[in-house]
């Protein structure tokens, strides 16, 4: 079985009157996230809509809770 590279860059949207962010696509790597973003920004297939770019930082399940204040705080 092959191993699948890992797509820790996540570009969601919101559309500026919610609060919400909504999941649009996962990458491997952020020249890509950042095009897809681009792309989305020009189409402009929404009014009143924002893409942000998420990057995974952390897995949980990598390293003991105790860890997370260093996680939160830098």
């Amino acid at each position: 079985m092959s191993v699948k590279p890992v797509k820790r860059y996540v570009v969601m949207s919101k559309f500026k009157s919610s609060d919400r962010y909504m999941l649009d696509k996962q990458f491997v790597n952020r020249h890509s996230a950042d095009h897809y973003a681009q792309l989305m920004a020009e189409a402009k297939d929404y009014d009143e809509i924002e893409y942000f770019l998420f990057e995974q930082s952390h897995a949980y399940e990598e390293s003991p809770m105790e860890d997370l204040k260093d996680v939160v705080n830098g």
